[in-house]
């Protein structure tokens, strides 16, 4: 169901003066476009200060009883000014829709009704005759603020690199830039990893060890995490939520974590990509050594006990990994396949990440590791299991393991979906041409990966509803950038053509962000042991 902006605005003013003399100005949006949605979870305040994580907003969830476990941070310093770069854009794209003649009519039907279109944006504001939209954020507008000083003294920053991707908010299959770089992470470790995750795994059909039809495990992460244990002898030590968890007295379709797998299963994947990607050289011998030596995995537990006092499973919703103890991230974006808009953080700082791993990690590590969530024989009798789904409903065609890692396809492919399942009917045009000084469609994005097999430079075709919903693409700005305890701070030179927030299609719907709100572009070789120190800057 949509969400319904009308009742959160309602719910947040319910004491507030309706007369006009409110201070506080407040507006709520959401947006969809087929299976796509913001799954992150930031507060950002005056540039300064940054609460970011896998926290939702949801009382029953984690102040009632048998609260679900998560993960969030607060940061205080310039890294905050990604976070309201990363709403800027989203904000963008829910004016550039609603200023159609679709978004019009649509915004005369209640938020809580479903349309039958791809595409669904709703906003609502506090005061009701303000402007419909917030303005996007830039520096000038918190430059009075008294926070400022916080961040002046740069000489306690910690090394930060902010990750995101929009999901299919645009079209462009290099809008997934933090695929690339988990990838990068997991690829760059040499001793340990560690993973505190809801699931690796998708959703499962429940008493099978099937996925629901057209889901399919992240191949591209376990295959990098197998070939770090079989190329490097990488430790692997993993926490996931009891299967199918729900807290706060509420039903499973309100609330569910872990998606079904048991540790076996997770083992079994992990040691299966082993077998694919090294199936000449490898005996059974040496994958049981493997998962006796390189695999721990375990549900999350309290005093070793996974369950509740009144016998209720223990969930987990984080979304957090360290590598080789010397780097973390933490953030939204779940490690099992959903193509959702993501952001989160990677501290690259071996003095803070110990603190992290004090603080959380090894209380959790210490309460709920046993030894006795996996059976060594059964993980070897599971390797011929196929528990990807049924069918493929969502084909891949790119070959880049970024690419991959997407459940729905990040092109042309995801939008003939309703030809594949049954849905509202699309047609296919061809893109306009674009005139001198527009961007193209896809707007050159930069990524984490420099895989030519993603590198297209605009995309072919454009899939519009018959309705006459506007097909084109917003071109956006890097979801990697590289800070120091906070957002990079660029000599004019650098400065990226970031107030080409669309095509020209939607320049008039848009606002442009202020040139003192730009920051580079970046590609990332990450490399654990120095992570930011190897990020190349590049500006475009």
């Amino acid at each position: 169901m949509p969400t319904n902006c009308n009742a959160v605005i309602k719910a947040l003013t319910n004491d507030l003066p309706t007369d006009g003399d409110a201070k506080l100005h407040i507006w709520v949006g959401a947006w969809r476009r087929g299976f796509s949605w913001n799954h992150a979870k930031i507060i950002a305040v005056d540039g300064v200060y940054l609460h970011t994580g896998g926290h939702n907003l949801w009382d029953k969830h984690y102040l009632a009883n048998n609260p679900v476990h998560d993960l969030s941070f607060e940061l205080e310093g310039r890294v905050a000014r990604d976070g309201h770069r990363f709403a800027n854009l989203q904000w963008a794209f829910i004016k550039s829709k609603q200023m159609t003649c679709v978004g019009s009519c649509i915004d005369s039907i209640p938020d809580y009704l479903p349309v039958v279109l791809r595409t669904r944006v709703t906003v609502s504001e506090y005061p009701v005759d303000q402007d419909i939209f917030p303005p996007q954020f830039t520096k000038s507008m918190v430059a009075d603020s008294p926070h400022q000083s916080r961040i002046v003294d740069k000489s306690n920053d910690v090394p930060l690199i902010t990750i995101g991707r929009l999901g299919s908010m645009v079209w462009s299959s290099r809008a997934r830039p933090s695929d690339d770089a988990i990838l990068a992470m997991i690829n760059s470790s040499k001793r340990i990893i560690r993973l505190v995750l809801q699931d690796i795994g998708p959703v499962c059909i429940p008493g099978s060890k099937k996925a629901l039809p057209g889901l399919v495990w992240p191949k591209a992460y376990l295959e990098a995490i197998g070939k770090a244990i079989y190329e490097r002898g990488v430790d692997i030590e993993m926490v996931l939520s009891n299967p199918n968890s729900i807290p706060g007295g509420l039903k499973g379709t309100e609330a569910n974590y872990g998606n079904g797998w048991s540790c076996v299963d997770v083992c079994a994947e992990i040691i299966k990509s082993i077998q694919q990607q090294y199936s000449n050289i490898i005996d059974d011998t040496r994958l049981r050594a493997m998962i006796v030596d390189n695999l721990r995995v375990c549900f999350i537990k309290h005093g070793k006990s996974n369950k509740y006092e009144d016998g209720k499973s223990i969930g987990l919703h984080s979304k957090h990994w360290i590598v080789d103890d010397v780097c973390c991230y933490i953030g939204s974006q779940n490690l099992y396949m959903c193509d959702l808009a993501e952001w989160g953080v990677v501290v690259d700082s071996e003095t803070e990440v110990k603190k992290i791993m004090t603080d959380y990690w090894q209380p959790m590590w210490e309460s709920s590791y046993t030894g006795e969530d996996v059976d060594v024989q059964e993980v070897m009798d599971g390797l011929e299991i196929d528990r990807d789904g049924e069918q493929q409903i969502f084909t891949l065609h790119a070959t880049d393991a970024g690419q991959q890692l997407m459940p729905h396809g990040g092109g042309d492919e995801y939008y003939d979906i309703e030809k594949k399942v049954g849905g509202a009917k699309t047609i296919s045009l061809p893109a306009p041409a674009a005139k001198d000084g527009e961007n193209e469609v896809d707007g050159g994005m930069p990524t984490a990966s420099d895989d030519k097999d993603v590198a297209n430079k605009g995309s072919k075709s454009e899939q519009r509803e018959e309705s006459g919903e506007d097909g084109t693409p917003p071109v956006v700005s890097p979801l990697i950038s590289k800070d120091a305890a906070g957002a990079n701070e660029t000599s004019k030179e650098e400065k990226t053509a970031e107030g080409e927030v669309f095509s020209a299609a939607d320049e008039k719907a848009a606002e442009t962000p202020a040139e003192d709100d730009e920051q580079k572009l970046t590609t990332v070789n990450l490399d654990c042991c120095g992570l930011a120190e190897s990020l190349k800057i590049t500006a475009e």
